[in-house]
C-alpha cells in the first residue's frame, strides 16, 4: 500500500470514530501560482480548514495535473470541459497516454464548473463595429495559427457569412496594432482583467464587442463538443472597475463564448469529504467572489453548465439538497 493510501484510510478511520469532525486532508493541482483554478484552490483551503478539512494547493500545470489525479498522487484538479473528453479518449495533449491512463480519467468525477478563459473581441473605443457582424471586411487578429479561440472565431464569422481579413498574431502584438490603427479588432483568449488588454488601453480606450445569444446557440451546433461550450455574461460595472473605464461596454453587460473549467476529483476521495468541501465552498462563495475579479463571475446556478463528465456522489449529494438536481 502507498503511502497515500495509508493517509487516505487513516483518514477513513478518523471519520468514522469523530462523528462530529471530519478528519481528512486533500490535495488540489492548479494550473500555476497566477490561474484562477489555483486562486480558487487558495481561498478552498481557506474556507476547508474553518469546516475541519485540510485542502493543500499545489501547482502541476493542467496535463500533469490530470495525470496525478488519475494516478492518486493528488486529489483535485481543474481541467477544460472539451479537455476532459480529450483525456478519455487520448487525443491533443493526451494522445501519448497509455489505455491505463485513460481508464483512469474515466473513473474522474466532477464537483463544479469556473469561468475561466474567455473569447474577448477588442476593438478601439470609437470604432463602428458594435456587433460581431460589423466585422464583415475588416481586418481582424485571430491569435496564433492553429489556435482553437482562432478556429472557433473563424466558425463565428463564418455563421454571419462575413469576411474577415485574419491575421495570425500573439495578443500583445495584436493588441499594438489595434491602437495603431493596423487592425480594426482582435481577438484576444483570457481570464478578467487581462493584463494585454489593460496596457493597450492606457495608450487609447478600448471597447468589447458582445457576442448575442442567438449566435452563441447556432455556433454551438457548429463546433466540435459545442454543447460543453457556455456563453459568460460579465457586468459592464465589473469592466469597468477593473479597467478603470479604460475599456468600453455597450449595455450593461458584455457576452464572451468560452468552456467552463470544471474541478475534478479521482475516484479514491471519499464521498462524505467531497460533500463537505462542496457545501462548505457554496455556503462562503461570497469570501470566493471577493477574492478576484475572475473568480466574482462564479455562481453556484450556473456552475453545472458545460460540465462533460458524472458528477461525484458526494458533489451530487449537495446539489440535490439545494434544488439543483431532482
Amino acid at each position: 500500500m502507498s503511502i497515500r493510501s495509508y493517509q487516505r484510510a487513516f483518514a477513513l478511520l478518523a471519520f468514522t470514530a469523530f462523528t462530529t469532525t471530519i478528519q481528512a486532508e486533500v490535495v488540489f493541482s492548479g494550473v500555476s501560482a497566477t490561474s484562477d483554478d489555483y486562486a480558487l484552490g487558495v481561498v478552498w483551503s481557506g474556507i476547508a480548514k474553518d469546516a475541519g478539512l485540510a485542502m493543500t494547493v499545489v501547482e502541476n500545470g493542467t496535463v500533469a495535473g490530470m495525470r496525478k489525479t488519475a494516478q492518486e498522487e493528488v486529489d483535485f484538479v481543474a481541467v477544460g470541459s472539451p479537455h476532459y473528453l480529450d483525456a478519455v479518449v487520448g487525443e491533443g495533449a493526451y494522445a501519448k497516454d497509455p489505455a491505463s491512463i485513460r481508464d483512469k480519467y474515466k473513473t474522474m468525477k466532477a464537483v463544479l464548473g469556473l469561468p475561466s478563459g474567455m473569447a474577448q473581441y477588442v476593438v478601439s473605443a470609437d470604432s463602428s463595429i458594435k456587433k460581431i457582424s460589423d466585422f464583415d471586411g475588416k481586418k481582424i487578429g485571430v491569435g496564433r495559427p492553429g489556435g482553437n479561440a482562432g478556429k472557433v472565431s473563424n466558425d463565428l464569422f463564418d455563421l454571419h457569412t462575413i469576411k474577415v481579413s485574419g491575421q495570425h498574431l500573439e495578443y500583445g502584438p495584436a493588441l499594438e496594432q489595434l491602437v495603431t490603427g493596423a487592425l480594426d479588432g482582435t481577438l484576444v483568449w483570457g481570464s478578467i482583467p487581462n493584463a494585454s488588454i489593460d496596457n493597450a488601453s492606457r495608450g487609447n480606450k478600448l471597447r468589447l464587442v458582445s457576442l448575442d445569444e442567438d449566435s452563441f446557440t447556432q455556433l454551438q451546433e457548429k463546433i466540435s463538443n459545442g454543447k460543453f461550450y457556455i456563453l459568460q455574461s460579465v457586468p459592464a460595472t465589473t469592466i469597468d472597475k477593473i479597467y478603470e473605464g479604460r475599456v468600453l461596454v455597450e449595455g450593461d453587460h458584455v457576452n464572451f463564448w468560452t468552456f467552463p473549467w470544471q474541478v475534478m476529483v479521482n475516484e479514491s476521495v471519499d464521498e462524505e469529504v467531497v460533500y463537505q468541501l462542496t457545501k462548505a465552498l457554496w455556503e462562503n462563495i461570497e469570501k470566493v467572489q471577493a477574492s478576484s475579479a475572475a473568480l466574482s463571475l462564479i455562481q453556484r446556478d450556473t456552475t453545472l453548465k458545460g460540465i462533460s463528465a458524472d458528477l461525484h456522489p458526494g458533489a451530487e449529494k449537495y446539489y440535490r439538497e439545494v434544488g439543483m438536481l431532482n
